[in-house]
């Protein structure tokens, strides 16, 4: 797999980590967790939703063309899903999360507002 192909990958890996993600924090509306049950299925939500960006790194490492510039790719992800740090911040104090319904909607909208920037970005790309 050389790197045209892994970043030809990245809608199909966004659409799979935005689903995973949500299957993941959808249940804690309905599910009465225990508060470390809940910070760990909020923390697989928020990992698969940060799968995109770890893709998006890998293409840095990558072998790559010499006419390809491997930084175009991560600072496209990044500018084109600000949210990321958002998510990056909550899985950073999860430990700490009390309120159930606030911080699922947190990561919920986050997700999904970075899913409509990357696929915006890569529609608009091809």
């Amino acid at each position: 797999m050389d790197t045209e192909q892994l970043i030809r990958a990245i809608p199909a890996i966004n659409n799979v980590s935005t689903a995973a993600s949500i299957v993941c924090v959808l249940p804690t509306y309905f599910l009465r967790l225990q508060p470390r049950t809940y910070r760990l299925v909020l923390s697989l939500g928020i990992i698969f939703g940060l799968s995109t960006l770890a893709v998006a790194v890998a293409t840095i490492f990558w072998p790559t063309p010499r006419q390809f510039d491997r930084w175009i790719i991560l600072v496209q992800v990044v500018a084109f899903s600000p949210l990321v740090v958002v998510l990056i911040a909550i899985l950073a104090s999860v430990a700490h999360v009390t309120r159930v319904g606030l911080w699922s909607t947190v990561v919920l909208a986050c997700v999904i507002l970075d899913w409509i920037g990357i696929f915006a970005l890569f529609f608009a790309l091809s």
